[in-house]
């Protein structure tokens, strides 16, 4: 017999904003999840497979790989097109030229054309395509589970299209369905969580999510519902820049090579001279810290192949520009994981937990395998 669960997902759902809620903040159990370090593209991993960075073999969607990018072909010439074409615009139109036919679908970040040939897309999103992601997730494992994708609509307006076919389903009977909502995510990173439209869309949302609790619950009283995000969200305050390259010096593939997210720097070091210097600077960066080799453990970030150094900016900053992209956002999440801002929610409706504490993303991994097992 299939088990009566639901998983509304919602993408970027800040634990802080539960008390600007009116449906999510009734849940009878609530917790605050701590997300892991990166960002969703390692988080989701960890959530619905149970696997850390070390495990997939990947952290962030972009890494230090060059036979693998998209410019490794022109490596020879890279050098010249960037002194030729140095305005920006100039530079990023030639780049989205190179790049075409560079896994299809995506926009290739902001990287200048000298480091083309240096960075690949390796990171899988398991959202995107359950089945073509390399590892078992509850997805794949557990056949009465329905995994409803996220729609091929404009950003902002997928959400009301979940809802819509959960509710379809819901008064067809099915009651073991997994349900995205990507769209706040999208309003964090462009308003940041204190403007109006955030807030107005949050309330919109919650509304949705509202009807289909009311729904659910009373036609399933003993069933398991589960509201969840990956991770929080926090208004960007400032921008920070970075100068590597004047305190150390130009950054090629016999030196070092250094990949900025919006908060989150990676640092490969090819010559071993350069490695206590940048160390030095790294750990004298205002606003900053490096994460600690225990740390890394403690995340299961410590593969060699995720940067000899990871440093991650403190909530509110960005890097203004990084290399994924020209200018900082509005909002933004990826910090370190302990930070206030980035607690996730777990939200359930239904017979109550008698687990260990809910603390991490693989601890609700665990827990939705027992609801599916039927242990729960």
């Amino acid at each position: 017999m299939n088990p009566e669960l639901l998983i509304l997902f919602v993408d970027s759902m800040p634990f802080a904003l539960l008390p600007r809620t009116e449906w999510m903040r009734q849940a009878p159990e609530a917790w605050s999840i701590r997300p892991g370090f990166g960002y969703s593209v390692n988080i989701h991993a960890e959530m619905f497979a149970g696997l850390l960075p070390d495990d997939v073999g990947y952290f962030g969607e972009w890494t230090y790989d060059p036979p693998r990018s998209p410019g490794w072909r022109y490596r020879r010439l890279l050098p010249l097109l960037d002194a030729l074409f140095r305005p920006y615009l100039l530079n990023r139109g030639l780049q989205t030229l190179l790049t075409r036919n560079y896994h299809p679908g995506t926009i290739v970040p902001n990287i200048p054309l000298r480091h083309l040939d240096k960075f690949a897309l390796t990171g899988r999103h398991l959202l995107d395509d359950p089945t073509a992601f390399p590892h078992p997730s509850i997805f794949t494992t557990y056949e009465a589970l329905t995994f409803l994708p996220i729609p091929a609509l404009p950003k902002g307006e997928r959400d009301k299209a979940v809802f819509e076919e959960v509710m379809r389903r819901l008064r067809a009977g099915e009651a073991t369905l997994f349900a995205p909502f990507p769209d706040l995510d999208g309003f964090g990173h462009r308003y940041g969580i204190e403007a109006a439209p955030y807030l107005d869309y949050l309330r919109r949302l919650d509304a949705w999510l509202g009807a289909i609790i009311e729904r659910f619950t009373a036609e399933h009283p003993r069933g398991h519902l589960f509201i969840v995000s990956d991770h929080g969200m926090v208004t960007v305050k400032e921008g920070v820049s970075l100068a590597l390259e004047r305190e150390i010096g130009p950054s090629s593939s016999a030196t070092y090579v250094a990949f900025s997210d919006a908060n989150l720097l990676r640092v490969w070091v090819m010559d071993e001279r350069l490695r206590a210097p940048i160390a030095a600077y790294l750990r004298a960066f205002a606003g900053g810290r490096l994460v600690t080799e225990v740390e890394r453990r403690e995340y299961g970030i410590t593969d060699p192949r995720f940067g000899d150094f990871i440093f991650v900016l403190e909530e509110g900053l960005a890097f203004e520009p990084s290399t994924f992209a020209r200018h900082k956002p509005k909002g933004m999440h990826g910090y370190h994981p302990e930070a206030p801002g980035q607690q996730a929610v777990c939200l359930h409706w239904g017979p109550a937990w008698q687990g260990a504490p809910l603390r991490r993303m693989r601890d609700l991994y665990r827990m939705f395998v027992q609801v599916l097992e039927g242990r729960w």
